[in-house]
């Protein structure tokens, strides 16, 4: 299974931390996407004792975050907030860490706590939607968003939302636009159209690869593996979530692209392309 891209903005670094030319440095490994960097030069400047002790922890847990690690990145943000309990940014990555690892009801007694701070994240408003969604909150959490949205408008936007059958069109779409050569190999995967993601697609000890913000994915063996799987293989599904796809699209044409690259990066897991291979074959 392979899970690409995020469906939730990933945090930014705390407005408070950067004052100190080690955590600059660090935050600027983060800001490029050298997240095994930034994490190694954390941990090295926490040895030689430079850098701010709070900051540093706080800023490898947005690495651990950043890497789809949410339960060590957990760990970074309680030690934070052992010594700085109205941390906004450590209470709100807190939340959004629990809710990727599906702890929802912890996620959810920390977003509150996250949200009652006085000078709260607006990151935390949207981790609070995609809790109420999962309740079917639909209108709150369609609220929260908004509210984030008009916020930070440069990080968020308001979910563009579209009916099951038009959602349902897109897709459509989507397939008769692939490439010719790629077109023939949806007849040998399903594509399957859901509101949110279930931890029912996944077996317990795989939990870690599936993540409720996640906007596809592909559930099977890449055909590149096929001839080497042992054992009786489930049919290959291409997952799309419309609800998290739907959240990162501002208009309808941005939905209509997103569906578009989402469902032709899982179409690429299935026939086994590595991420590098996808650009140069049209598939994404």
């Amino acid at each position: 299974m392979d899970i690409e891209p995020q469906g939730i903005v990933p945090p930014d670094i705390d407005a408070g931390v950067g004052s100190d030319p080690v955590i600059r440095d660090i935050e600027k490994m983060l800001a490029d996407g050298e997240l095994e960097d930034a994490i190694v030069a954390i941990d090295a400047a926490a040895k030689a004792g430079r850098g701010i002790a709070s900051d540093l922890t706080f800023l490898k847990g947005d690495a651990l975050l950043g890497m789809g690690m949410a339960r060590e990145a957990e760990q970074q943000f309680r030690l934070v907030l052992r010594s700085d309990p109205d941390c906004p940014s450590s209470r709100c990555w807190l939340a959004m860490s629990l809710f990727l690892q599906w702890r929802f009801e912890e996620a959810e007694e920390a977003v509150r706590e996250a949200r009652a701070l006085p000078d709260g994240l607006a990151d935390a408003d949207v981790v609070a939607g995609c809790l109420l969604e999962r309740r079917g909150h639909l209108e709150e959490a369609g609220g929260l968003f908004e509210r984030a949205a008009t916020a930070v408008p440069d990080k968020y936007v308001i979910p563009t939302r579209v009916t099951r059958a038009e959602f349902d069109q897109q897709v459509q779409r989507a397939v008769r636009a692939l490439p010719r050569q790629f077109r023939k190999s949806l007849d040998r995967v399903a594509v399957i159209v859901d509101a949110l993601p279930s931890l029912d697609l996944v077996e317990a000890d795989r939990l870690g690869e599936v993540s409720p913000d996640m906007l596809g994915l592909f559930d099977g063996v890449p055909l590149s593996e096929a001839d080497e799987f042992e054992g009786a293989m489930s049919p290959n599904r291409i997952y799309l979530f419309q609800r998290n796809l739907e959240r990162m699209s501002a208009t309808r044409a941005e939905l209509e692209e997103q569906v578009r690259i989402t469902l032709y990066h899982e179409l690429g897991h299935y026939l086994g392309f590595e991420e590098e291979d996808m650009d140069g074959l049209g598939l994404a």
